[in-house]
């Protein structure tokens, strides 16, 4: 992947994650104290991704830049649509997102790993493995809290 390829890869990971804080920023609009807390915790994993991507962007010479233009980012790209008043339909859409996020990094990170080049090496280890590992330990965490007997 040559170096446009890669800033260009980085900035369609960069908008995904600006959307995720987009989800998760509502999180004291939610009336249960556990699911306040945990998507104030994974807002703050969102922000770390959004650092790290926009970082190494920055130290490849190029400016971060979100792809889509406003609107619902992550509706836009997924097609759904995120009522936070309803928790339930809230924590599905998220758990559908997360999971598509942690699809689209292991894709990211195995293509990386294939160029097994410094550059490749290091954003894999510094940043795809990690934000890979943490989208899905936030899909498994919504997947469970959708079969908790309280979550209807």
């Amino acid at each position: 992947m040559d170096t446009k390829e890669l800033i260009y890869e980085l900035n369609k990971i960069l908008t995904l994650e600006h959307g995720h804080l987009g989800m998760y920023k509502s999180f004291m609009n939610y009336s249960d104290k556990d699911l306040r807390r945990t998507f104030r915790h994974f807002l703050d994993l969102e922000m770390e991704h959004v650092n790290k991507i926009q970082n190494i962007l920055r130290n490849l010479g190029a400016k971060p830049s979100l792809l889509v233009e406003g609107g619902d980012i992550i509706g836009n790209m997924f097609g759904i649509t995120i009522n936070v008043a309803d928790e339930f339909e809230a924590i599905k859409a998220f758990k559908v997102i997360e999971k598509k996020s942690h699809e689209g990094y292991v894709k990211f990170t195995t293509k990386l790993e294939r160029e097994n080049n410094i550059l490749s090496n290091f954003i894999v280890e510094e940043i795809t493995s990690s934000n890979q590992l943490e989208s899905y330990l936030q899909y498994l965490w919504l997947n469970d809290r959708l079969k908790a007997p309280n979550c209807n």
